[in-house]
């Protein structure tokens, strides 16, 4: 299986490749896209995600051990 990475935008819908970069007439593909606009982060969701580790009394070492004695 050979991969190829090509750099194109969305127009109208459909895929236009930069540079006359040539499709071939049928493959899959996985597309990956990236917004211009700088994305924000819920830094709320990020907090309580985290927010376990934000405990002023909190043994970090021996909280990390605690899910690998699990499972073991």
């Amino acid at each position: 299986m050979t991969y190829v990475t090509i750099e194109a935008e969305i127009v109208g819908g459909k895929i236009v490749p930069k540079e006359s970069a040539q499709l071939p007439e049928g493959r899959r593909a996985l597309m990956t896209l990236f917004w211009l606009a700088p994305h924000r982060p819920d830094w709320a969701a990020v907090e309580a995600a985290l927010g376990v580790l934000h405990r002023p009394n909190l043994d970090s070492s021996a909280w990390q051990q605690r899910p690998r004695r699990a499972g073991s």
